[in-house]
Parts: structure tokens; C-alpha cells; sequence
């Protein structure tokens, strides 16, 4: 598992905000919140996180608060532009001489082509609708997928969403423009269900509790 410290500096604000000040060398946080395209309350809580790992120092002139990178944010920046302008270059690049990849890669799983995008979706963790550490291992969907196996998607699509919406500090609009799109499969999977004759009650308790999850996550109330 990645830890969290690595996917603060990984994330597109994060990234964005340490460039700025690269850039700047000199900055103040409305300042930087305009040029990111953020909010100054999350501009703030980036620039508080990156004080507290030792990214940026901050001294004040009259009432301004003013921020500068540390010699350990400036590093880490420079190596961010250098990776950025590879990203923009044109030129052809080669391996090191000598450089031979060592590791062997992992068997391929098998999937149909049936089982589409929802293949690499990881397994449910089913430790609530809070969000906590999922699966390490990744479940794969062989062949036509059962409205079991798309409630079980669907669950762990969702909460993914969520985690990483929290993680980032979101806001509530954000958050809904991420997950209102799944609505329209919960909806099929529902009047799916509703078409069985005899649909097992374990799938029935199934999909209630995906309702109740995608409700949770909205914050408010879901009506099928």
C-alpha cells in the first residue's frame, strides 16, 4: 500500500501548489490558490500539510503570511519540473547504457472480453461504508458478469471514489459530479432484480446494501 504521505505529494493540487512556489520562489496562499485553480481553504490545508513534512517554511511581513520552499521542498520540485519537462519534450529518449530490466513479470490473469473495464476492479472489503484499507489483492471477473459480481463492482467502484474524494479534501460538489454517474447502473441492476421471478433473497440483501452504501456516500437520502 502507498503511503498516505506519498499520495499527498502525488496529488494534482499538491504537485501544482509546489511548482507555483518553484516558480515564485516568494508566494502567499491566495496567490497560489488562484494559479491552481483551488479554493483558499484547500489551498491552506496543502500548504499546512507540506509545513508539517518540512516542504516549506513560512515568515511574515506586516499582516502577509509569506511562504518559501525548504531545501528539501526545493529538491523535490526541481526533480517535479525536470520530470514535467520530459513529460513536454519531443526528444527521444534511450535507456542508460548497460540498463537491463531485472524483474519477471507476473502471469497475465485470463479475462474475457466480457467482463470489460470491471475486471481490474478490486474485491469488497465489507468492513462498512466509512472506508478503510481494502483488499491488497485485486479479484478478477471471469467470464458474463452475475448481478452479484456487478453489486460487488459497483460497492467497490463507489467507496474508491469516495476514498480518494476524501483523501483530497473534495467538497460535496465534487464529490456528487464523481459518483452521480453510477446512479444509472444501480438503477438497471434494480429493475434487473425487480424482473426475477424468484430473485434469491442473499442478492435482494445484497443490493439494499449497495443502495444504502451509494445513499451514505451521497449524503442523503436514494430513491431506486
Amino acid at each position: 500500500m502507498i503511503p498516505d504521505i506519498e499520495k499527498f505529494l502525488f496529488q494534482e493540487k499538491t504537485c501544482l501548489s509546489i511548482l507555483f512556489i518553484y516558480d515564485k520562489e516568494v508566494t502567499y496562499i491566495s496567490e497560489v490558490a488562484a494559479n491552481i485553480d483551488s479554493t483558499f481553504a484547500h489551498t491552506n490545508k496543502i500548504i499546512k500539510k507540506l509545513d508539517e513534512i518540512g516542504f516549506i517554511s513560512t515568515f511574515f511581513e506586516g499582516r502577509t503570511r509569506f511562504l518559501q520552499l525548504t531545501p528539501k521542498g526545493w529538491h523535490y520540485a526541481k526533480n517535479l519540473t525536470q520530470a514535467h519537462q520530459v513529460v513536454l519534450s519531443d526528444e527521444i529518449f534511450e535507456f542508460p547504457e548497460g540498463y537491463v530490466p531485472t524483474r519477471k513479470p507476473d502471469p497475465e490473469p485470463e479475462v474475457s472480453a466480457s467482463a470489460g473495464a470491471y475486471a481490474e476492479t478490486g474485491g469488497a472489503d465489507g468492513t462498512g461504508f466509512g472506508g478503510s484499507e481494502r483488499k491488497k489483492e485485486k479479484k478478477v471477473y471471469v467470464g458474463p458478469l452475475t448481478l452479484e459480481d456487478r453489486i460487488e463492482i459497483f460497492g467497490d467502484k463507489i467507496q474508491e471514489i469516495y476514498e480518494e474524494q476524501t483523501e483530497s479534501d473534495a467538497d460535496s460538489e465534487t464529490l456528487l459530479r464523481k459518483l452521480g454517474p453510477y446512479d444509472r447502473e444501480l438503477k438497471m441492476i434494480g429493475k434487473e432484480i425487480e424482473g426475477l421471478p424468484d430473485p434469491d433473497p442473499k442478492l435482494v440483501k445484497s443490493y439494499r446494501v449497495a443502495v444504502m452504501k451509494y445513499s451514505f456516500y451521497l449524503g442523503k437520502e436514494y430513491e431506486k
